[in-house]
């Protein structure tokens, strides 16, 4: 006979297992998660945005949507089958919005925080806006932070940018002069005057600047990430598998570079 606590061992194995595939299937199956049954339903994919941040979300004088996000969020209800229904709040507000069950989910240039992972469902990112090292067009020496001993490179004053830069001048290692301006398109405004010899900025900043001004450049390796992602509330797994997935799709087929290249 199998010693009573042997026993009571395995049982709870057993108990454990059957939780386990319980719990995937509640995350996965779509009959489980209220979310994809209430867009499914009503035919209608409810958006939280701030509409206030191009070129991702904005709205006209008539209150229509547009942006980079809009048109994410219309590429993913279109294959679903659905229509996008945008909730415009501000940007304080959307996690209370989403978890008030005012809109299914997030899609408004939303950076990762991993202090709130136990409040939302993050799906993996769609957007890098990360820091980028820029020069001007005709510069080819400078190809990374490694040449940049002896440059000034232009920063905005208290930004990401700004701890970058100091990082490698008192880590030593690069002995660079950082010059301080009141904003991210003012630092890649010196740039572009010849003020300076380089400029770090957020990618959202730099890739507006390069196709609206021009004359400079960037290199194309991250500095740092700052991922944009797509929350969910809790017990919507398989929304969430569904986004995850799409957004796989439309990096593979290029949609997500294309929409780049539109907007910015």
């Amino acid at each position: 006979m199998k010693h009573p606590r042997l026993v009571w061992f395995l049982a709870g194995l057993v108990c454990w297992a059957c939780a386990a595939v319980c719990i995937r299937n509640a995350l996965y199956l779509g009959g489980s998660d209220p979310t994809w049954d209430r867009i499914s339903e009503a035919g209608v994919m409810r958006v939280c945005m701030e509409a206030a941040y191009p070129p991702f979300g904005m709205t006209d004088a008539a209150g229509a949507f547009s942006g980079f996000d809009v048109d994410l969020a219309n590429e993913l209800a279109g294959r679903w089958g659905v229509r996008a229904e945008f909730v415009n709040v501000h940007f304080d507000g959307l996690y209370d919005a989403l978890l008030a069950g005012k809109c299914d989910m997030i899609l408004s240039a939303l950076p990762y925080d991993e202090t709130l992972t136990e409040d939302v469902i993050y799906s993996p990112s769609y957007f890098n806006a990360g820091l980028l090292l820029a020069v001007r067009q005709e510069e080819r020496r400078i190809r990374g932070v490694n040449q940049l001993g002896g440059k000034r490179v232009a920063v905005e004053l208290g930004s990401a940018a700004e701890l970058e830069a100091r990082h490698h001048l008192e880590q030593g290692r690069i002995p660079l002069e950082i010059v301080t301006c009141p904003g991210a398109q003012e630092a890649l405004q010196a740039l572009h005057d010849g003020e300076v010899d380089a400029a770090i900025a957020d990618s959202v900043n730099v890739y507006h600047f390069a196709r609206e001004s021009g004359g400079i450049r960037y290199i194309k390796r991250f500095l740092s990430d700052e991922q944009y992602v797509i929350a969910v509330r809790p017990g919507s797994g398989y929304t969430w598998k569904r986004i995850a997935d799409e957004l796989a799709r439309l990096t593979r087929q290029g949609f997500l570079k294309t929409l780049q290249q539109r907007w910015f």
